[in-house]
């Protein structure tokens, strides 16, 4: 049985011009068993860091964030690997087909491909503010749409922590919305006299999601959960 790894100094090395750090993590084998295996991280380039002592409050940084997650293995996984077998599998069973459609769709197309790859325990409020500047310089969206994908981002690191996967404050709390996102349009409601004549014209299946979106009052997502 593997005896749990409690706490753990690292070793600072050099190796082909650059600064690592070697640890050990907990890793959870397919059978559920757990074992120790050594791992190495590289900090920095010689060129960059020329003295142990440049280096060394990157590796004390490394080793205070790994000591934090406590070794469970929940806390080596990446981001993508814990939305995808851990916290999507709950918000399957948690939440109504709209929320989770919705969630799922903005972990895919805005988040997954660009930090999905961190590990956990490794991700910081830079991450999630270098992620929303470059969607809103990639895509035509509102402030309230960054607002919304930084919102399922941070509940994803609120549902890691309840899970033993991430410790110390929500990193994606302080993330900012870009400054230049633009502002959400108005939005115009048909009436009563206009989705008539609106239906008048549509063939039958156009006509009953148009006459479900009007009478029913559903906002987008709910209407993308409908089947």
């Amino acid at each position: 049985m593997t005896k749990p790894v409690r706490y753990q100094d690292g070793c600072l090395y050099v190796d082909h011009g650059a600064w690592f750090v070697r640890y050990r993590e907990r890793v959870r084998q397919e059978d559920g068993s757990i074992k120790l295996k050594q791992r190495a991280r590289r900090l920095g380039s010689v060129k960059d860091y020329r003295r142990e002592s440049d280096i060394r409050p990157l590796f004390t940084d490394f080793m205070q964030r790994l000591n934090a997650a406590k070794f469970t293995p929940e806390a080596n996984l990446t981001l993508r690997e814990f939305v995808e077998n851990i916290y999507l599998p709950f918000v399957e069973d948690e939440t109504r087909a709209s929320t989770k459609k919705g969630y799922r769709e903005i972990w895919n197309n805005h988040i997954c491909e660009r930090v999905g790859d961190i590990r956990v325990r490794e991700f910081r409020t830079v991450h999630a503010s270098r992620m929303l500047r470059a969607i809103a310089d990639e895509n035509d969206l509102s402030k309230t749409t960054l607002q919304h994908i930084k919102s399922v981002l941070s509940g994803i690191f609120t549902h890691a922590k309840n899970e033993g996967a991430f410790d110390g404050a929500n990193p994606v709390q302080d993330a900012r919305i870009p400054s230049n996102a633009r502002e959400p349009r108005e939005t115009y409601a048909y009436n009563l006299s206009q989705i008539c004549r609106i239906l008048e014209v549509l063939p039958l299946l156009p006509k009953a999601v148009v006459a479900t979106a009007s009478f029913a009052g559903l906002r987008e997502g709910e209407l993308r959960g409908l089947e």
